[in-house]
Parts: structure tokens; C-alpha cells; sequence
């Protein structure tokens, strides 16, 4: 499920209409997210203020977004969001290069690539007892879960922000 979320960016934050797709999917992503675990929006708060920089309105929710049940199951989400940050290094360098940085339009990115929510979900699932078939299930049920509305929100972004071959901004 990775992989597939990967393949939409094949090319990483190639350009400026990537960047503004990855920002708008990222965006929605996020929003749930904090809905589905119960936290306080930081992650939404951070590309809320790209989306701004930038001038691109957010995704509208779709459907109804429930709270993950369970401590298990919300660490599959958490999973999902904390393990971004280590692509979030290689998506920082590219928007680096498209003229972005923390003060213009990739505060989210700057916030996420430096933080420490990867070590602390690792030490989270560390202590998840892989003999407990049930919450390592419901573990990765969450993360299932995160990884196909993180895709469903970026292939959103892309109907929005459609790719013109040739016709890309950089």
C-alpha cells in the first residue's frame, strides 16, 4: 500500500503543480487523521498554513469520519502518519528546490521532517505484544486504513490539479 502511495509521485515534488497536489492531499489526509485518533490538529494546522501561502483552498471532507477504535488500532493510523516524516526529508529537499522553505510554503514539511513522531510510534509498537494476535490485527487494520485514504486524498488532489503532460509549473 506504501508502494501505491509512492507511485503517485513517481518523480517526487517535481514540480511546482506536484508540490500543490502532494500540499492539497497531504492537507485532507491530515484533517482526518486527527479525527480518526483524536488529536489535536497539528499536522492540518501546518499545511493550512502552506495551503494559504500558496492560495489553494482545501479538499472538502468526504463522508463521515469516525474515531478509530481502540489504542491498537490508532497506532496503525499513527504508524502511517509518523513513518511519512521519513519521506517528508526527501519531499523537503525537492520543495527546497521548487523556492519553498519553513517561512514560504513548506512549513508543514520542515515541522514534519524534524520531528520525533517516528521514534516514539516505533517505541509504541515495540511495546505491542506481537503475540497478541487481536491488537497486532487491529494494528495493521489502522494502518490499512490509513494508507487507503491517504491515496484516496492525493488522488483527489490530482482531479483538482489535473497533470497536462508538457504543461507542468517548476
Amino acid at each position: 500500500m506504501h508502494g501505491q502511495v509512492d507511485g503517485l509521485f513517481p518523480q517526487g515534488l517535481d514540480s511546482v503543480d506536484a508540490y500543490r497536489r502532494y500540499l492539497l492531499g497531504m492537507h485532507r489526509f491530515a484533517a482526518d487523521y486527527e479525527c480518526a485518533i483524536d488529536a489535536v490538529p497539528r499536522h492540518s494546522a501546518w499545511l493550512a498554513r502552506d495551503l494559504t501561502t500558496l492560495s489553494l483552498l482545501p479538499l472538502a471532507a468526504e463522508g463521515e469520519r469516525r474515531q478509530a477504535a481502540g489504542h491498537a488500532t490508532r497506532l496503525g493510523w499513527r504508524y502511517v502518519m509518523a513513518g511519512s516524516s521519513m519521506g517528508a526529508r526527501a519531499l523537503l529537499r525537492d520543495a527546497r528546490r521548487l523556492g519553498f522553505d519553513r517561512d514560504l510554503g513548506a512549513h508543514f514539511l520542515d515541522r514534519h521532517a524534524t520531528g520525533d513522531d517516528w521514534q516514539r510510534v516505533q517505541a509504541q509498537l515495540e511495546a505491542l505484544d506481537v503475540g497478541d494476535a487481536l491488537h497486532m490485527r487491529q494494528a495493521e487494520d489502522g494502518a490499512r486504513a490509513a494508507f487507503a485514504l491517504v491515496r484516496a486524498c492525493f488522488e483527489r488532489s490530482f482531479d483538482r490539479i489535473p497533470v497536462v503532460h508538457g504543461k507542468e509549473s517548476r
